[in-house]
C-alpha cells in the first residue's frame, strides 16, 4: 500500500469510529481522536487492517501522535491492506 492509501484507511477509520476526519499533521491526542485507552483498541485495528503488530518499543506518543506518523509506522512495519 502506498502512503497515501494508508492515510486514507486511518481518516476513513477516524471518520467512522469518533466522526472527526483529521488532517495529516493534526496532532490525535490534542484533537481527542485517540487517548491511553483508544490505543489499544487502534492497535487492534491495525494489527487486522494491515496485517502488522507494532513492537512494543514503537508504542509511543510520536508514532501515533498524527495520520502521517502512524502511516509511516505502518509502512515500516510493511504492513498491507
Amino acid at each position: 500500500m502506498t502512503k497515501q492509501e494508508i492515510i486514507y484507511v486511518l481518516k476513513d477509520h477516524f471518520q467512522a469510529t469518533g466522526g472527526f476526519t483529521p488532517e495529516d499533521s493534526d496532532n490525535l491526542f490534542e484533537k481527542g481522536a485517540l487517548d491511553s485507552f483508544g490505543v489499544v483498541e487502534f492497535l487492534n485495528f491495525l494489527e487486522s487492517r494491515f496485517g502488522t503488530q507494532i513492537p512494543i518499543e514503537d508504542i509511543t506518543e510520536a508514532n501515533f501522535s498524527t495520520v502521517e506518523a502512524i502511516s509511516e509506522l505502518i509502512r515500516k512495519q510493511g504492513g498491507q491492506g
